[in-house]
């Protein structure tokens, strides 16, 4: 897992970058708002994701950090990735598989968020109960019973 770990970091690493020049496009996803801000119109998904990352990423290093007893300095959330999988592997080897578990869902969490605020990744929409079904029509009903209705009474 740790090397799926690796390649996880190094694509979120990749991604980053493109976040500042989305930031102002006008190409928004389906769905999705404009905000204001003091320098113009920017996309609300790409600058909640820079924010999020801004905060997310050194603060689960942190927490690894001192799980792991490891002394920890604020650095950029992508020379933070670059640490992850090596906590990762730490946490495993000290027994902590639930801190370890922690950075995998929050890697997954934060590369799909930029994945779709870049418009990479579809949102999952379920599936509404509010959809009717679509009627069938078993061909052995004889036609007067198929096209029953309104106009039939």
């Amino acid at each position: 897992m740790n090397d799926d770990l690796g390649h996880a970091c190094a694509e979120l690493a990749a991604l980053i970058p493109a976040l500042i020049p989305a930031l102002s496009r006008d190409t928004v996803p389906s769905g999705s708002r404009i905000a204001q801000s003091a320098g113009g119109v920017v996309n609300p998904d790409v600058l909640h994701a820079m924010i999020i990352l801004a905060a997310e990423i050194p603060a689960a290093c942190a927490a690894a950090c001192e799980v792991a007893s490891e002394p920890w300095q604020h650095r950029p959330p992508a020379i933070c990735l670059r640490a992850i999988p090596r906590l990762h592997r730490r946490l495993t080897a000290l027994g902590m598989p639930a801190a370890a578990r922690d950075l995998e869902t929050g890697v997954h969490r934060w590369t799909r968020m930029v994945k779709l605020a870049l418009g990479l990744h579809t949102p999952d929409v379920p599936v509404g109960w509010d959809c009717p079904p679509r009627p069938v029509t078993p061909p052995s009903w004889p036609a007067s019973h198929r096209n029953r209705g309104a106009e039939a009474t």
